[in-house]
């Protein structure tokens, strides 16, 4: 019987501490895929404005040197795009955040400031799409920022907590 006890203190602690050290994992890849978002904002920014490559083409070679999940935000786009269904650059662009929601580890303010890009996507000239671009991906540097400095606050909170969390649930158990 005691071996049954045993076992199940070891299920306890290992499944709370496995919560907090996936949290924990959840935070760093928040700070990763901000990254991944703002250097593809720079390829992006450099097809539009350098190559002049057409909007759709555009987001598919971006598409193509992005790492997921935020690859699916420019493959959706441009997919959207290219089908020809009257869909708009706005209506595509949010198509694809919407997706990205769901499989990407990015909070509301992240999305927020890449559905600003939505609005400013081929409608306006090169210069004004160039500061565009710039004014994103240093808005994407500054939330990354931010997201580094939490998650270097938080991490050591999940990782511990989820252990300590699993103790205390067994001390009250016994």
């Amino acid at each position: 019987m005691l071996w049954l006890k045993t076992v199940g203190v070891a299920m306890v602690i290992a499944g709370c501490g496995g919560g907090g050290l996936m949290r924990a994992g959840r935070i760093d890849k928040r700070v990763e895929q901000i990254k991944i978002a703002r250097q593809a904002m720079g390829y992006l920014e450099k097809e539009i404005t350098y190559l002049q490559t057409p909007l759709p083409l555009a987001l598919e070679h971006t598409a193509a040197l992005t790492a997921p999940p935020l690859k699916i935000m420019f493959q959706e786009s441009a997919r959207l795009l290219l089908n020809r269904q009257g869909v708009s650059v706005t209506e595509a662009w949010a198509g694809a955040l919407a997706r990205l929601e769901q499989q990407a580890d990015l909070h509301a303010d992240d999305l927020q400031i890449l559905n600003t890009a939505a609005n400013q996507l081929g409608a306006s000239g090169i210069e004004q799409q160039k500061q565009c671009f710039l004014l994103l991906q240093e808005q994407l540097k500054i939330q990354e920022e931010k997201a580094r400095e939490k998650a270097e606050s938080e991490r050591k909170l999940w990782s511990y907590g989820g252990f300590i969390l699993g103790t205390t649930v067994v001390l009250f158990l016994l």
